[in-house]
């Protein structure tokens, strides 16, 4: 078996992989600027490796157009395909978190404390929660970052300083099962460093990137971006990101006239 069918495997195992969502990472991580494109034949050859069926990337890629991710035009008998305005959006605002070397400063994280008893104020938290820029720490009590207009009158917010933090503060921000996840990673991607040589293929190179990128943003962004101090001490987030950064160094992002062919 070569290193690279070694790799797949690694991280393929026991995993099943959104095929819509890998599309994404695609583009995310080859095509992201502006007059980037991919021909189907292309993202077949990049998805193949992966296990992802000819059928099953149709539909991921019908259903990124239908949901504004993705456009495509005719080139010859073949089409061609990249993000809209809406996809560079997305994908450029996730972008800075999944591949920094450092983490961010503490100086826009505040807690929330809220009387409870409006049914507005009570909503306009909800809202907050759901989208993941703050986490629910008690019955009235939040913790996250926030735009100040996007805080009713009623709740008072204080700052947070790092030395503040405790641990049921830690685990409520990043939970056990987040941290089982990025001890999970953290083996994937040390056996995969272990076992990956130099490669030249840049089908296989941009396979195995995809793969990595994927793994990691579907953990990572699972909670907020948090500084370093906020982890739980047996949490193997940074340990997973270095090996991330290592792996992506091993692995150089292809241009996409190598991937192409062209």
């Amino acid at each position: 078996m070569s290193d690279f069918q070694r790799a797949i495997d690694i991280l393929t195992q026991g995993d099943r992989h959104r095929v819509w969502s890998l599309v994404v990472t695609v583009f995310g991580d080859l095509a992201r600027e502006e007059g980037d494109e991919i021909s189907a034949q292309t993202l077949g050859k990049l998805t193949e490796p992966l296990g992802v069926k000819s059928e099953a990337l149709r539909v991921a890629l019908h259903r990124l157009r239908k949901e504004g991710w993705l456009e495509s035009r005719r080139t010859g008998r073949s089409s061609s395909y990249f993000l809209t305005k809406f996809g560079q959006s997305q994908t450029k605002s996730a972008t800075p978190r999944i591949y920094c070397q450092t983490l961010p400063e503490t100086s826009d994280w505040r807690l929330l404390l809220s009387p409870g008893s409006s049914a507005s104020t009570i909503s306009a938290l909800a809202s907050l929660e759901a989208t993941g820029d703050i986490v629910r720490l008690g019955n009235s009590s939040f913790f996250g970052k926030y735009r100040s207009n996007e805080i009713p009158d009623d709740v008072f917010a204080a700052w947070v300083e790092k030395s503040e933090v405790p641990d049921w503060v830690k685990t409520a921000v990043v939970t056990q099962e987040i941290c089982n996840s990025y001890a999970k990673l953290a083996q994937s991607f040390k056996s995969v460093s272990d076992c990956l040589g130099t490669t030249t293929d840049a089908i296989e190179r941009a396979a195995l990137r995809t793969l990595i990128v994927h793994s990691w943003r579907r953990t990572l962004l699972r909670h907020m971006d948090i500084p370093a101090s906020f982890y739980p001490s047996d949490c193997q987030a940074h340990e997973c990101k270095d090996l991330f950064l290592g792996l992506l160094e091993k692995l150089p992002r292809p241009m996409l006239e190598e991937i192409s062919g062209g």
